[in-house]
């Protein structure tokens, strides 16, 4: 007996269903960071309104930008470091963003921290830090070891 043509296409449209993104047009996420000399900074990050492009969410301060196929979300505030201040990078994984979205605790990264012209090669070691570790032991002692932060992102409600 042949199984229903009906029961495959259900069970592909349930499994192929998006689910809702982690971040979202209108979101306001707080951003802890510590950089790698102790000094703790706190800021906001009010995400514009508007539909993001692809990938890149507009905040009043920066921006958020999420690579699903590299499973990493990047917190940028450059506000400050326009103005020749300490920019701020947070690197973290996207797994991590549930306990974030849910209100509980906030998802934790790699922070990446300095002028704007050492902000990129400090994100690209970030970044590494990443790729590399699997625990968020192994995520701190690798970034303590290249002179990196650590950093908190928390969905504001």
């Amino acid at each position: 007996m042949r199984p229903p043509l009906l029961l495959p296409l259900l069970l592909g449209a349930a499994l192929g269903a998006s689910t809702p993104a982690p971040v979202q047009a209108g979101q306001t996420w707080t951003l802890r960071a510590t950089t790698f000399d102790g000094e703790v900074l706190t800021t906001t990050l009010h995400l514009n309104a508007t539909q993001p492009t692809p990938g890149t969410y507009r905040a009043d301060r920066g921006s958020l930008l999420l690579d699903a196929r590299a499973n990493t979300l990047i917190a940028l505030d450059l506000k400050d470091a326009r103005e020749g201040g300490l920019g701020l990078a947070c690197a973290l994984r996207l797994s991590t963003l549930g306990q974030a979205v849910a209100g509980r605790t906030g998802a934790t990264g790699v922070l990446a921290s300095g002028p704007l012209t050492d902000l990129p090669a400090a994100l690209e070691r970030a970044l590494a830090v990443l790729d590399v570790t699997r625990t968020p032991q192994e995520q701190a002692d690798a970034a303590r070891e290249l002179r990196l932060g650590r950093c908190t992102l928390t969905l504001k409600r």
